[in-house]
This record gives C-alpha cells, sequence and structure tokens, in this order.
C-alpha cells in the first residue's frame, strides 16, 4: 500500500519509495556539480517549517550586483506523511504557506521557477553536498500542565537527531548556521558535541577540522511582512570560534539586506542564544502585565486601549507598550521562556529559576480564560449556548495556528457545553485540534449564533458591516465579545443599535 502525505488542500502526494531515492540522488549531484559550475556555493536549509521554506526562498533570491544569484538552494523536509506534501508543492513554485504578504507566491515563483536555484528534497543525501547548512527544524516546549510553565522541558530528542544527521554527512568545511531558537547553551553543550562524537567517528580530525558552528536568530513574523521580516530586519550573530563567526557574517551579508540593517555579533553563541530568549519573555512580560490593568480598566469604566495609546506617545521608553488580547500564541513567547528556565536547570546547573518570566507564561496561557469570564458575566450558563469564535490562527492574516490561544478558549467553552464553530479566511486545517471543523463561509457558523467572538483581529473581520453580521444570524441578537480592541467605537455603537451587547478585553467603558 502506498503511503500518502495530505496537503491542507487534501491533494495527496505519495511518500517516495526507494527507487524515487536513488533517482533523487543522482538529481542532486547532477544540479549541485552544475550550480558549483556557475560559481554558487550550495546551501541546504534543514527544515521547511514557517521560517524555514521563506528563509530558503530568501536565500535563493539573494544575488550580486550584475543580478547573478549568490547561491544555491536545497530546501530540505523529512519524508514524513505529516509534512511530505510540502517537498512537490515547492517543487511546483507554491508556497506551503498560508499568508496576507503578496511577496510570499512572488519570491517562490522567481526562485523555483524563474531563477531556478531553490529545490526541495526529501533526500538526506544532500547534506553532503552543502557548503552551509541553515537549522531550522522545530524546537518546542513541552508544559505538562496548563497553567504550570515552570514544569515546563525541552524535548531535544528530534533536534539532536537532525544534528547528529548533519554530523554523519557534512563536508569538515561547511558551516552549521542554527537558526532555530533554542536554549541558551545549546550550540556548545549540544550541538558541538554531537558534531565532534560523528567527525571522529569518520576519521575527521577534529583538532586540525573543529565543526564550524554558528547560531543567527529570526524575528519572523509571519504577516503582511512575512519575507521582510526576514530580509530587511537587524540580525544577531555569534559562532563558537572566529572562523565560524566570519562565514556567517558573509553569509548573512550576502543574504541580508545589511546596509539598512547592520549585522551584531555577540561574542558568543550562549550570548545570541540568550538574546533570542531575553527578547521574546520581553514581549511575554510586557503582554501579560496588560492582562492586570485590562481587567483593572474593565470594573472601573475605562478603555484600557485609549489610555494605552496616550502613554504610546512617551517615544523611546513607553511606545513599545504591548496590548492585552485573547492571548499569547506563535512559536516564540509561549516557549521560549520555558527553554531559557530549563536551560539554567539543566543545561548551565544553576539552581534558580526565571520567576518573573514563567509567571508572565502563565499569566499568558491562561488569558483566555478571562474572556470566558467576560462571556458568563452576561451568559451565565453555557450549556448550549452557540457560540461563533472568528479566528483560529495565532496573528491576524496568516494561518498559522500554532499554540493559538483559540485552541484554549474552544477547549474550555466547550468544558461549559457551549456548541463551539470556528471560522478562519486562511486556516485550512487546525493540526492542532484535528476535530474543530474550521469554516470558510460565515453563513456556515453565525445562524442562531449567542455569542460571536472577535478572537482574532484579521482584515477580513475588522471591514464586516454590523448589520450584515446581524442579519446572518437569522433572528439572534448575539453577543459581541472583541478580544483586542477591534472594533472601534463606532462599530461598537452600530451593534448595540441593533440591539446587541457588546463586550471586550480592556473595554471597561462599553455602557
Amino acid at each position: 500500500m502506498i503511503e500518502v502525505s495530505l496537503a491542507p488542500d487534501g491533494t495527496g502526494y505519495p511518500l517516495p519509495t526507494e527507487v524515487d531515492n536513488a533517482k533523487e540522488r543522482e538529481t542532486l549531484l547532477k544540479i549541485t556539480e552544475e550550480q558549483r559550475k556557475l560559481g554558487r556555493k550550495i546551501v541546504v536549509v534543514q527544515g521547511l517549517g514557517f521560517v524555514g521554506c521563506v528563509m530558503a526562498a530568501v536565500v535563493a533570491d539573494a544575488t550580486d550586483e550584475d543580478g547573478n544569484p549568490y547561491y544555491y538552494v536545497h530546501g530540505h523536509q523529512r519524508p514524513s506523511k505529516r509534512s511530505y506534501w510540502k517537498v512537490p508543492m515547492i517543487n511546483s513554485g507554491v508556497p506551503p504557506v498560508n499568508s496576507s504578504d503578496p511577496e510570499i507566491p512572488q519570491i517562490f515563483k522567481r526562485t523555483v521557477i524563474e531563477k531556478k536555484n531553490f529545490r526541495a528534497t526529501s533526500e538526506e543525501f544532500v547534506y553532503s553536498l552543502a557548503d552551509i547548512v541553515v537549522v531550522d527544524i522545530q524546537l518546542d516546549a513541552t508544559k505538562p500542565s496548563f497553567g504550570e510553565a515552570e514544569k515546563g522541558y525541552c524535548d531535544l530528542l528530534a533536534f539532536r537527531e537532525g544534528i547528529r544527521t548533519l554530523g554523519e554527512r557534512i563536508r569538515p568545511n561547511c558551516l552549521v548556521m542554527v537558526e532555530t531558537t533554542v536554549p541558551p547553551g545549546t550550540c556548545e553543550k549540544v550541538v558541538k558535541p554531537i558534531l565532534e562524537e560523528e567527525f571522529t567517528k569518520r576519521g575527521i580530525d577534529i583538532a586540525l577540522h573543529p565543526p564550524l558552528i554558528a547560531h543567527s536568530y529570526e524575528r519572523v513574523m509571519p504577516g503582511a511582512n512575512y519575507v521582510a521580516s526576514i530580509r530587511d530586519f537587524w540580525r544577531v550573530y555569534s559562532g563558537v570560534n572566529p572562523e565560524s563567526a566570519e562565514l556567517c557574517r558573509e553569509f548573512l551579508s550576502n543574504v541580508l539586506n545589511v546596509k539598512e540593517y547592520p549585522l551584531t555579533q555577540l561574542d558568543n553563541t550562549n550570548a545570541s542564544e540568550l538574546a533570542k530568549t531575553m527578547e521574546n519573555t520581553y514581549r511575554a512580560v510586557n503582554i501579560a502585565l496588560t492582562l492586570e490593568w485590562a481587567r483593572y480598566a474593565e470594573q472601573i469604566g475605562v478603555d484600557l486601549f485609549k489610555v494605552r495609546e496616550a502613554i504610546r506617545k512617551r517615544k523611546g521608553t513607553h511606545d513599545n507598550m504591548c496590548r492585552p488580547s485573547l492571548g499569547v500564541g506563535g512559536y516564540c513567547l509561549t516557549k521560549d521562556p520555558v527553554l531559557a528556565n530549563w536551560a539554567m536547570q539543566t543545561l548551565f546547573e544553576i539552581n534558580d529559576f526565571l520567576e518573573m518570566a514563567i509567571r508572565s507564561v502563565n499569566i499568558n496561557d491562561t488569558m483566555p480564560l478571562h474572556t470566558i469570564d467576560i462571556i458568563k458575566k452576561e451568559i451565565p450558563a453555557l450549556r448550549d449556548v452557540k457560540v461563533a469564535v472568528l479566528g483560529v490562527s495565532y496573528l491576524e492574516n496568516v494561518a498559522d495556528t500554532r499554540h493559538s490561544p483559540s485552541k484554549t478558549l474552544v477547549e474550555f467553552l466547550r468544558k461549559e457545553f457551549a456548541l463551539v464553530y470556528t471560522h478562519d479566511p486562511y486556516v485550512e486545517v487546525w493540526p492542532e485540534l484535528e476535530d474543530a471543523k474550521v469554516e470558510k463561509d460565515l453563513n456556515s457558523v453565525l445562524p442562531q449564533a449567542d455569542v460571536v467572538i472577535f478572537a482574532v483581529g484579521h482584515n477580513q473581520y475588522k471591514h464586516l458591516d454590523p448589520a450584515e453580521v446581524v442579519a446572518m444570524c437569522q433572528g439572534t441578537k448575539p453577543l459581541i465579545v472583541d478580544c483586542s480592541n477591534f472594533l472601534n467605537d463606532e462599530v461598537i455603537n452600530k451593534y448595540k443599535q441593533l440591539g446587541c451587547k457588546v463586550r471586550g478585553v480592556g473595554k471597561g467603558h462599553i455602557i
């Protein structure tokens, strides 16, 4: 029986056989030889997820002053049923991610179809051909108990296996640049020992040829400026030795817009790894703080968002104040404080913990429960109450559902026996909550809705006419819940004039 990998649109792609793999190795060799004759170095991006696939396209798109590509890029994705579909999809010139950024489909078409210097593969043999490997393996934090991030830890098994694969195959002069967000200490205490061990097994003298390892973290925002957040943004980098750092600097300088966004080099990989986790912890703490004040504002009749804007006028010190919302999602703020705390205790064996960082994660993880509290003040018993949740991604105008707070919202509404229906214009499937059908048509979720939750600020929702929404509800005058100032006062008043009650996170001014 042929195993198939299903893409989000339902298209099935057969997993490669051994015969397919043998042909693929021949193809990889041929392509690489042709590209080396053109004077191009070979870059392999390990992992074609939300960061890796776009990073690969950005690297392939980089050209010299004469318009010639610096690199040929092989993107590698393991041939699993869950993710192999990305390989044939990319090779057809179609991005495996859905985003509001118009440059996403353009850059994939340009590099795959027009320039023909970006191609995806599932064959690990590709690593033996690389001059540079960019590591974009997904690495998550495991939080075994809801609301108790202090019990969280980092499972490095898949990451270690990926690095071991590199150690078994790469040439000694290949630079391994870790782009994945990792716990502080990972390059020195995990990556370097594994590569040294595998080099030694292969008879490579690590005194003469020490592994070349660098770390440079991304600041990807998978929204309207998806590509620009990789190419046109500041980068921090470091290396385990001077040669690694210099090779990394050269690579990043060729690929990124370093004239407008200069690189920052830190002393060692511990420093740059700590920088990424601390950077995201700062934002996590900032957001957690606003929830306390949102609850306060709701009780004393204050619109926290107007207060926030007044405070943000103080440039240089307060203009980066974040906002409260349904909750915090995505791949960074939900896990990076946990990674840092785990590394402190496990990799560095320090008898301490990051108290404020971990508390912020607990507040943010449980933040969706506040939206349920807001609903229950108006509808105390939620059994058989029809709730339409508009938005299941973690961020507006993207299809990324990783750690979406909407998942927590839906799960806890179900525990109250509410009838929950979900809609999202970007999300095809919701892998973290597979039994939830994500509708594309609002007419499939709004009829007879008792509660309509604006969970995510997708553009489609912001432009909805209140009269149209109420009409689609077919007779009910639903409670409208705004989770993060997605509805302005004019829109709120229109809903109220139509007979709806309106409530919102931090919106205590609504009477």
